[in-house]
């Protein structure tokens, strides 16, 4: 007879569900306080995920784009890549390019095909299609413009993707840009001579002046993008008449139209709100918003060598008849006329910034403070098409078919001990 089985001791078993809504509904109706307060805090941190998850794509849905993509994995090609000077350097992606401008840490170029916004290191941040015959860059701190002179197109875009594509009516004949992103197109008009628009940034129209009477040649907006100064001349027989216009932007009103008889104007700029400074054949004038008129430089059109203007800051190059020099430099900063500076050598190009000025020549670069006292110097500038200076005074030379940084601190840069 076998002996008896000890009785089984009852055990404790609870069996959770295998269904997940009856094991939540099972932790929301427990008996511990605690587990139900950990249950909401649970589903309400969920919650708050997704919707904050919602609002950031929603707000940053560009960095999903093709473009933020390529250039997420450029900059990681590029970080792989180890080869010597390609920090300092940009290679243009098609080998060639029709202009370029500074634009953040780097550079906005274009050729014919596309815009390029690139960085040191040949690390391409956006690329954008454009098919335009003869593109111009003009850049400002959040935005780049690329129009087509003597076509139709032109494109707004920020450091991600554009913002505003236009195609106007007639042949671009010229275009700015202004400090927070308002653009002005200087257009043919059909029916009139020419016309000049300002647009936003999302690209709408905000003023058209048509002209029936004046050749406008060019137009850029004041530092606070309140006015507009147009630049334009107006022929009668073999007599020419530039005419300085400023209009109120958001009224469209005219306020001063200033003429300067004989000349022919070639540019202008706004150093400050109360005044233009604007370059014709026979040297450069000052124009309040008054209309009052001041001929501060008198330059013979054959000795003007070159001039360029970034921003609110103006530098011309003309022929010097000093002795011991070959050329003097002009600046205008803030409304202020600054010069002669006398150089030993022929500028092939100038470049300005809140830095100083930088004269490309033909024995290479030389670097100047706002006062136009020399710095330094780099001789592996030679050769290049073009400078760009940098408000930290950073040099970006471009050749054909790339860029390169200079510093004082480059392989080549040296102190520049004497004044010539």
């Amino acid at each position: 007879m076998s002996a008896p089985q000890p009785p089984r001791t009852k055990q404790n078993i609870v069996r959770f569900p295998s269904s997940r809504r009856e094991r939540k509904r099972l932790l929301r109706e427990n008996k511990d306080p605690r587990v139900r307060i950990t249950v909401l805090l649970r589903a309400v941190c969920g919650w708050l995920l997704v919707v904050c998850t919602f609002l950031f794509l929603l707000s940053n849905y560009r960095m999903l784009s093709p473009s933020s993509i390529r250039s997420v994995v450029e900059y990681a090609v590029a970080g792989l890549r180890q080869h010597e000077g390609d920090i300092t350097s940009i290679y243009y992606e098609n080998g060639t390019f029709s202009d370029a401008a500074l634009f953040e840490a780097g550079l906005a170029y274009a050729d014919n095909d596309s815009l390029f916004l690139a960085r040191p290191g040949s690390v391409t941040t956006m690329r954008q299609t454009l098919g335009y015959s003869s593109p111009v860059v003009e850049t400002c701190d959040d935005y780049v413009l690329v129009y087509d002179r003597g076509g139709v197109n032109a494109v707004l875009s920020n450091a991600a993707a554009p913002v505003a594509k236009l195609e106007v009516g007639s042949a671009i004949i010229t275009g700015s840009l202004g400090q927070s992103g308002q653009f002005v197109l200087v257009s043919d008009e059909p029916g009139y001579r020419t016309a000049v628009a300002v647009y936003d940034t999302t690209g709408k129209e905000v003023f058209k002046y048509r002209s029936s009477e004046y050749y406008i040649l060019s137009a850029c907006l004041s530092p606070d993008e309140k006015t507009l100064a147009v630049l334009a001349f107006q022929q009668e027989g073999v007599t020419l008449t530039t005419h300085v216009q400023l209009y109120d932007v958001s009224t469209g009103e005219l306020g001063a139209d200033t003429a300067i008889e004989d000349t022919m104007g070639m540019t202008l700029c706004y150093p400050e709100n109360n005044a233009v400074a604007v370059l014709c054949d026979d040297g450069l004038y000052r124009i309040a918003r008054d209309g009052s008129t001041d001929h501060a430089l008198t330059v013979a059109s054959t000795d003007m060598i070159a001039f360029t203007v970034q921003d609110d800051v103006l530098a011309l190059a003309t022929r010097s008849y000093t002795s011991g020099a070959r050329s003097d430099v002009y600046t205008v900063r803030g409304g202020t006329l600054s010069g002669p500076y006398p150089l030993s050598e022929e500028p092939s190009a100038l470049a300005v910034s809140a830095y100083g000025t930088a004269v490309l020549s033909s024995s290479g670069v030389t670097v100047y403070d706002k006062g136009f006292t020399p710095l330094w110097r780099n001789t592996e500038a030679v050769g290049a098409r073009r400078v760009l200076l940098t408000d930290d005074g950073t040099l970006c030379v471009l050749y054909t078919k790339n860029a390169r940084l200079f510093t004082a601190r480059s392989e080549h840069s040296e102190e520049v001990t004497d004044v010539n």
